[in-house]
């Protein structure tokens, strides 16, 4: 009878050890080294694209986000604050857009300047509002591909495999160091979607104990999500440290190399690449 059950889980990756991870493809897991460059290289490429080549990217990443593994990992509470910090945004860059124009209103409405100029020149038949729509649409899409780029690369793979990618980046650059800051950003990933379930736990236990006033409930929610967080936190240190991750000689990276995905992963860098060169 086997006692995989019993085995304790991984504080960076929350699967048993020794236990098989569901959604495996047959060739061996994905090599987290081609999802960082990728990341890295898209999160760049996004600021860069025209609207055509955002529409390419923004279907790859709702394809990426269809295939089961990373759908049986999304939560639809990973993407309620994400959506909200990007309608912000939008909502803000709108609002600049439209007041930009008032340093320099001597052309507006035949010289005739003043607030009733610029007014009349953002109304909504207008050539101001629409641009202004423009504008802060690109930079919600953006935005939200930036975010979508990041939430696929956390769930594509484990904070652990994360951070044995980051360091095999950093080790020429840090040397011996490298396995410091890659124990770091595998412990945000880890806990990145632990403070957000956290969050949304309490908020829901709030809800249930009956309404609060807004102002309390402004006090009270972040109160108790650090203090859960804080408990957690000192849990989770002692199980690095008991599994001796806070050593370097858990963090020596040991990928296998496969060409096929090596040309796939540069075949999709150079088509961000070419995109740049779309018509805007």
């Amino acid at each position: 009878m086997s006692n995989r059950a019993s085995l304790p889980a991984s504080p960076l990756t929350g699967v048993p050890q020794g236990s098989a991870c569901p959604g495996v493809p047959p060739g061996g897991p994905p090599d987290p080294r081609l999802h960082l460059l990728l990341a890295g290289c898209y999160g760049v490429l996004v600021w860069r694209l025209p609207p055509l080549g955002l529409a390419v990217v923004a279907a790859g990443l709702a394809g990426l986000f269809a295939t089961p593994p990373l759908r049986h990992r999304l939560r639809p509470g990973m993407l309620r604050g994400h959506a909200w910090f990007v309608l912000v945004w939008v909502a803000l860059r709108f609002a600049l857009a439209c007041l930009g124009p008032m340093g320099d209103t001597s052309a507006v409405d035949g010289g005739a300047g003043g607030v009733f100029g610029v007014l009349r020149f953002a109304w909504p038949d207008g050539p101001l509002l629409a641009h202004a729509a423009r504008e802060s649409a690109l930079l919600g899409l953006r935005l939200a591909l930036l975010i979508g780029i990041g939430l696929a690369l956390a769930l594509a793979a484990s904070p652990r495999a994360l951070g044995l990618a980051l360091v095999w980046l950093l080790r020429p650059v840090l040397g011996a160091r490298a396995w410091q800051p890659a124990l770091g950003v595998a412990l945000m990933v880890h806990f990145l979607p632990m403070a957000q379930g956290t969050f949304a736990q309490v908020s829901r236990a709030g809800d249930l104990r009956g309404p609060l006033p807004l102002r309390r409930r402004a006090v009270l929610l972040p109160a108790a999500v650090l203090r859960i967080l804080g408990q957690r936190t000192w849990t989770q240190t002692v199980a690095v440290a008991a599994r001796g991750l806070d050593r370097p000689e858990a963090w020596r990276p040991d990928f296998p190399f496969r060409p096929a995905r090596w040309a796939m992963a540069l075949l999709l860098a150079g088509l961000g690449v070419g995109m740049t060169f779309l018509p805007g």
